[in-house]
């Protein structure tokens, strides 16, 4: 049980450092998040390392004044000794620079590892579940359902391009 908490702590301190890179705009501290060979997959791309990581992270945050991002409860299953995978809701409030506010739900489907003394994530998914006014109104997304937790999308899943943004 030790272990466990161990990983679910680390993994929401993980969430904590990618928020705080996000809103600050810090594709460095972005891509420390994930080991040197993580893949991303977001938006329709797949992104492979961290200096392809860190530049997709560049790319996406230039069409934004600021992203405040909420991470729900994650759900975690150790996979291995300092190795897990989680399952996370999040929510982005999103300020564009073409000046239309809106808000995205999403999930993440991560696999992550105990890299030294921090979680990184190894591998990660992002499915856009909403995108829109927050009072829901705008357009929900249809995205693959893979199941109950801890049911996890193959490694090679392709991520579904964000609609009106890529």
């Amino acid at each position: 049980m030790i272990e466990f908490l161990e990983a679910e702590a680390g993994i929401r301190q993980l969430h904590a450092h990618y928020t705080d890179a996000v809103w600050r705009r810090d594709p460095v501290a972005f891509a420390e998040c994930f080991t040197r060979d993580a893949e991303w997959r977001i938006s329709g791309m797949v992104l492979r390392g961290h200096d392809e990581i860190a530049g997709g992270f560049g790319t996406i945050l230039a069409k934004c004044n600021r992203v405040l991002i909420s991470f729900r409860n994650p759900q975690v299953d150790l996979t291995g000794r300092g190795r897990a995978s989680a399952r996370v809701y999040v929510t982005e409030q999103c300020s564009w620079t073409d000046r239309a506010p809106n808000m995205n739900l999403g999930r993440y489907h991560d696999r992550a590892v105990l890299d030294g003394d921090r979680w990184r994530f190894e591998w990660r998914l992002f499915q856009l579940l909403y995108t829109g006014p927050a009072d829901l109104t705008g357009a929900f997304q249809d995205q693959p359902d893979y199941g109950a937790w801890p049911a996890m999308p193959r490694r090679d899943a392709v991520p579904a391009p964000t609609p009106g943004r890529d």
